[in-house]
């Protein structure tokens, strides 16, 4: 049975991007890349909304370019491995290989993918995370924080109704400022 994990970056005050939608704030250096490469090689599923799928997309191309960094080819490929649903409405097609499209995601739909799989389905993104916990089929939330503030943006919580109680399970900071954290839920 696979577990859903919600994975993000976001800012000390909790947003993955500013009020311009920008996220140059954000520090990856190669001991931070090479980490989410490994959490991201363990992911048999990757979940996507449509704005996080196009975001993420670049990977695809980053794998084999030779222009490209190499923490940054190697993380293409773990991205790579990955089967992609992407979650939307508004989504015409998808654009990567190893990619399908769901017009919706109900509680009856991620337990039947969550049955199915061994090894770790991915959330990214606010939007389909919070739909995600709302229906309590979250297991683990990873934090990695970036020492910033950005005042405003999207955050990484839209307002909840209800308090969801963690238990931090890792930490870990890197030299750059950012830090990692893993919570399981409940």
């Amino acid at each position: 049975m696979g577990d859903v994990v919600y994975s993000m970056m976001a800012s000390i005050d909790g947003f993955i991007n500013d009020a311009r939608g920008d996220f140059e704030w954000g520090q990856i250096n190669e001991a931070v890349h090479r980490f989410a490469e490994a959490e991201q090689a363990r992911e048999t599923i990757a979940l996507y909304g449509r704005r996080m799928y196009e975001m993420m997309a670049v990977w695809e191309k980053l794998a084999d370019d030779p222009k490209a960094e190499p923490a940054e080819r190697d993380f293409g490929r773990a991205w790579q491995k990955a089967e992609k649903i992407v979650v939307s409405t508004t989504l015409e097609t998808v654009t990567t290989p190893r990619t399908r499209l769901l017009r919706s995601l109900d509680a009856e739909t991620l337990r039947a993918l969550k049955a199915s799989t061994e090894g770790r389905i991915g959330v990214s993104g606010p939007g389909l995370a919070a739909h995600c916990l709302a229906m309590g089929l979250v297991d683990e939330i990873n934090i990695y924080t970036v020492p910033v503030l950005v005042g405003s943006g999207t955050p990484m919580f839209p307002l909840r109704d209800s308090v969801l109680k963690l238990t931090r399970t890792e930490q870990r900071n890197f030299d750059n400022g950012v830090s990692f954290a893993r919570y399981s839920v409940g």
